[in-house]
Parts: C-alpha cells; structure tokens; sequence
C-alpha cells in the first residue's frame, strides 16, 4: 500500500479497535500480502483492501459509518445469491475516501461473516461460500510495512482451501465467483432454500406491450441493424431477442430491452459512425473494470435523447463478445458469460420484417443452452440468475 492507503487503513483500524469490533485481512488481499515477493502484487489488487468482520458486528459498522461519512463515503452490495444463506439482504461494505476522485479511489470492501454450524458462510456478491470456523477463531498477526495486520490462523492452510494447492504461485487470472475453492458446492446447494433476489435499482423499466413502445422498440433495432448492415459490420441477434423472433417471430412482450451480439473490433468501428444515429437516438459505451474481459468495453447502449435524460430502463444493447481460446466472453446481468465459439465463428441468416439478419450458428442448440425449454414462454426468466451462459457458481 502507498503512504494514503496505509494511512486509511490505519485510521480504520484505529475505529474497529476503539468500538471492539475485530476484523481480519481476507482474501486477494491476504494472499496479496502474504506472497508479495511472487509478483502478485498488481496495481489493481493494491487499491483494494478486503476486510472480513464476523456477521454480528454488520450492524454495528454500519452505524460506526454514519457517524464518520464526513470523511467516507460508502454503498452497500446486495447479496444477488438467490439463496438463503445469510440472513441479510446485504453481503458487503464498499468504502471510499470521500475526497479522492471516484476512478482513481482507494476501495475498502468489508464483508460479514457469519458463523454457522462449526463453518464461517458468507456471500461474494452471487456466491455462497465458507470454510471451517478454525480458520476465524483466533487470528495470526502478520507484519508488513511496519504494521501489524489480523489474518486468519493457520494461515497457508487457509490459503490453500481458498486458492487450491499452487496458491504459492498465484492464477492472475483468478476469479472469485468462479475458482475460489469455499464456493458451495451443486450438493451443498441443494440443501439452501432459494429466496426472492432484493431488487434494488431506481431505474424505470417500460415493458415493450405498455403503449406504443413494441412500435418504438422494433424502429430502435430496425434502424441499429440497417446502420451494421450498411458499414458491414459483423452482428447477429441475441438473448431475449433472438429468442422472441425464433420462436414467436417477434419481440417478447414482458421484455424492455433488445440485444444484439457484436466483436470488440465492431464497438470501435460503430462509434466511430455514433453520428448516423443522429438525431433520434444516442449511442454511449459502457466501461467495466474485469479480468473477465481482455478490454474495459461491456456494451454499447442505443437510447432516445429524452429517455436517456429521464434514465428510462428502455434500450438497445449491442454486447461485446470476447473470443478467447475455444469460447466468447462477455458481462451480462452483472454476470460473466460464456458460450462455445462454434456458435458465433460462423453465423447464420434469417430474414426478418424485410431484412437480411445475422443470428448465432446452430440456434435452436445455442436457445437450449440458453433457455433450456425455450419453446416455453416464461415471464419469470431473470437472465442473471437462469442464464445457461453464467459461468459463476455457488447460486
């Protein structure tokens, strides 16, 4: 950590002390520190700070920040699991110096752990996790840039059933959600009872059958589409869209979005030509910061100047599909998504009210990873949680 980072941290740790709330290093940070001197040490890693708290002290941090949002500004992540797990609709802190810009700030996550039958369980965001309870009991005390640090006991032990055996020489590609060894298992989940996701998003959503919005909707993708056809783009319809055309010859009712699949290299080419969407429509990239994605662009949104303004959840998305190795990745929901590469290699044809469009190879196959029973309308799909595609587990 830098001089301000230390000093943060310390002003923290000097709270948490003060109200006898213990706390622990965890984590990317925990093995960050503890094998430094193997290069783990990224730039990305050394501006965030995680922090675990037992469970029964939320509350009480919660309030303890309040009281100090002169100097901190913070947001709560909700537990996204569909499970339950823990008994909170909240599954971290995320902590931020009030006065630094937000894209270059110094982040504190903290994260309650609840000690449950002889096993500390928590939630990373979507993931339902824990470990043995010998780990938290008692914590070790690591010294690092002349500070005394909580971490847990047994420490390489600890390291090794988060990070699996070669935690000495760290995966830099290592996702939480996805490789992290405290991660419930397909068995394990079957005994957690699903619940209802917290919705927790201002944003009005208008469904497509609510007024003349299908009309608006379809003139939306019409005029993307004959924009990619006339630069000779490469694009091709995808999720909801895809599935309302394939199987019903048209947008989905309940939906207020469409989709449309893209390459990394035909974002850059579309803003270039963001003018031919002029005047009825504006077109804005949507950055994201994952090692999920060999680059920072998510999506690029097509909306109405006025609904744009009035931040109406009424859009067009054309998804950046990453080819990597064998698969295409991109970010959806705010969930990692994946899908064989023999679907988008090679794309298909289907004509539709009067054009020539692309749709994935093989679809009918790519609407059953998907959507399972895709033949079967179902007004309940929640794309971050049913999605064939998601490669997160533990929810």
């Amino acid at each position: 950590m830098n001089y301000f980072n230390k000093k943060m941290y310390r002003y923290l740790q000097k709270i948490f002390e003060k109200y006898n709330i213990p706390f622990w290093i965890d984590g990317l940070t925990l093995l960050n520190f503890y094998k430094r001197e193997n290069g783990y040490n990224s730039k990305k890693n050394s501006q965030i700070l995680r922090l675990s708290i037992s469970g029964e002290n939320f509350d009480a941090i919660l309030n303890l920040l309040k009281n100090f949002n002169y100097l901190f500004r913070y947001y709560l992540v909700p537990d996204k699991s569909g499970r339950d797990w823990i008994n909170i609709k909240y599954c971290r802190i995320v902590l931020i110096y009030r006065w630094r810009k937000k894209k270059n700030s110094f982040k504190i996550l903290i994260t309650p752990k609840f000690n449950i039958n002889a096993s500390f369980c928590w939630v990373d965001y979507r993931s339902c996790k824990k470990v043995s309870d010998e780990f938290y009991k008692s914590l070790n005390v690591f010294s690092i840039d002349s500070m005394n640090i909580p971490i847990p006991c047994n420490t390489e032990k600890y390291l090794q059933t988060r990070f699996g055996k070669k935690w000495h020489s760290p995966d830099l590609q290592w996702i939480g959600s996805i490789d992290d060894r405290a991660i419930l298992n397909d068995e394990e989940l079957k005994n957690v009872p699903k619940t209802r996701i917290q919705k927790i998003n201002n944003i009005k959503k208008i469904k497509l059958k609510e007024g003349n919005n299908h009309q608006k909707m379809k003139s939306m993708l019409m005029r993307t589409i004959d924009i990619l056809n006339d630069i000779g783009l490469k694009y091709w319809l995808d999720a909801g869209t895809l599935l309302g055309i394939i199987r019903d010859g048209d947008l989905i009712p309940w939906d207020y979005d469409a989709d449309i699949g893209i390459l990394p290299e035909t974002s850059h080419e579309i803003m270039k030509h963001r003018i031919k969407f002029l005047p009825k429509y504006s077109i804005y990239r949507r950055k994201v910061n994952s090692i999920w994605l060999p680059e920072d662009t998510r999506v690029l949104k097509v909306k109405t100047i006025l609904e744009r303004i009035k931040q109406i959840n009424f859009h067009l998305d054309l998804f950046c599909v990453y080819p990597l190795n064998d698969t295409y990745r991109w970010i959806d929901s705010d969930s990692l998504k994946h899908a064989d590469k023999k679907y988008f290699d090679k794309l298909d044809t289907i004509t539709w009210e009067g054009r020539e469009i692309k749709i994935p190879n093989h679809v009918e196959e790519y609407l059953s990873f998907r959507y399972g029973d895709w033949k079967t309308p179902n007004a309940n799909y929640d794309a971050s949680m049913h999605d064939g595609a998601i490669a997160e587990k533990g929810f």
